[in-house]
């Protein structure tokens, strides 16, 4: 009997996962998938409450203590590249996964459902819009996430490919500041346009731009500790226009992204950027504004919540999916959940996806739907161990 009703939950979270792959949607703007998730909650019992703008908050159980579960529900502008017979077809993909931790934490929900009653504690289910764009857990814990009731600890998971591992592979987070924080910047010149041939008639944007992008180089050979780990990255330049290559243009942009592992790091190199971008475009009589756009913090793991869930995953899933502590360096990568790492204590577990060289974000990646149920026993039994110890 417990075989056939596993089968069963495994063939409800495939199909699942498979109309939100079929309908992905990005960013803030979630309508249909906060719909779809909103109406299976309601469908296992649950009486579900709006989280800022897009978000969705339930609870299940009873008790003094509260733990919180995260699943993100946003997918990536991303053309899918695939020939799944449920590919999506609308431009946006989920090529990180988040169809996967939806559905898992459903899986979870309607589990936890089934043993309201004997529950210890209370669990705190939040499906979160915006990850990608690093404006969700932000705009959740403006609205109160963390309140009524009040939380007292949390865990993520994510799915990933990983080469040469098994698929169904339990991992967790090292104690410590696991992934970076992340701030994406754009920095705009305002120059004077001119005719190519009269260069001394303008202020080129271009010639402004150039020189603050060599200069940001500098930060981390000459102004920050070669001790520290950061990544400053401009992947976006444009100024001009194409086809008008004897035209000085009258601004220019870049674009980029910050990832620091230090909080005070973050912070001195954001003011060293817009304290040289400013001082250069003085000295060439340009305009020159910096503007932090999206950001999140660090993603912090708590040592002693992640000691409770390894220990019970330990003992409850086959010594071949026993989780392992991954022994890497923090990773440069950034998760939104940092910003609910700063505020509770948290854990972040992840479970191999795929066998493949692929990465995640890659409009190929193809991911593993046997996973699916586990997926939503781990999330279970993370809460179980929290609220059972406590």
């Amino acid at each position: 009997m417990e075989m056939i009703k596993e089968r069963t939950l495994q063939g409800e979270l495939v199909a699942i996962r498979r109309h939100l792959h079929q309908n992905p949607e990005v960013g803030m703007e979630l309508p249909a998938t906060k719909k779809f998730v909103w109406d299976k909650l309601v469908e296992y019992g649950y009486e579900p409450q709006a989280c800022g703008s897009m978000g969705i908050t339930c609870t299940v159980g009873q008790g003094e203590k509260v733990f919180l579960l995260r699943g993100d529900m946003d997918a990536l502008p991303l053309a899918e590249d695939t020939d799944l017979p449920f590919r999506s077809e609308n431009g946006a993909m989920h090529a990180c996964g988040h169809d996967m931790h939806t559905t898992m934490l459903l899986g979870a929900a309607k589990l936890l459902k089934e043993q309201d009653a004997d529950l210890t504690g209370v669990v705190k289910l939040l499906f979160q819009p915006g990850e990608e764009i690093l404006q969700g857990a932000k705009d959740c814990l403006a609205d109160g996430l963390l309140e009524n009731p009040k939380v007292d600890a949390g865990a993520m998971m994510h799915v990933f490919p990983f080469k040469g591992q098994p698929v169904n592979k339990i991992f967790t987070a090292p104690a410590g500041t696991f992934m970076a924080s992340a701030d994406w910047y754009e920095i705009k010149v305002e120059g004077v346009g001119s005719h190519g041939s009269m260069p001394e008639y303008s202020i080129d944007p271009i010639n402004v731009a150039t020189k603050i992008y060599d200069a940001l180089q500098t930060l981390s050979a000459r102004e920050i500790s070669s001790a520290e780990r950061f990544v400053l990255t401009i992947g976006e330049f444009v100024g001009g226009t194409p086809g008008s290559s004897n035209v000085i243009p009258n601004s220019t942009y870049m674009k980029g992204t910050l990832r620091t592992l230090k909080e005070d790091v973050r912070q001195q190199i954001k003011k060293r950027m817009v304290e040289i971008s400013e001082a250069i475009g003085q000295a060439f009589g340009a305009k020159v504004s910096v503007d932090f756009t999206n950001g999140c913090c660090s993603n912090e793991i708590d040592p002693t919540v992640t000691e409770i869930v390894k220990e019970r995953l330990a003992q409850v899933f086959p010594e071949d999916q026993a989780p392992e502590t991954i022994v890497a360096p923090p990773l440069m990568g950034s998760e939104d959940f940092g910003e609910i790492s700063h505020q509770i204590p948290t854990t972040t577990l992840l479970i191999t996806a795929a066998d493949t060289e692929l990465m995640l974000h890659n409009p190929k990646i193809v991911l593993d739907e046997n996973i699916m149920e586990l997926g939503a026993k781990v999330y279970v039994e993370a809460a179980l161990a929290y609220l059972e110890r406590n």
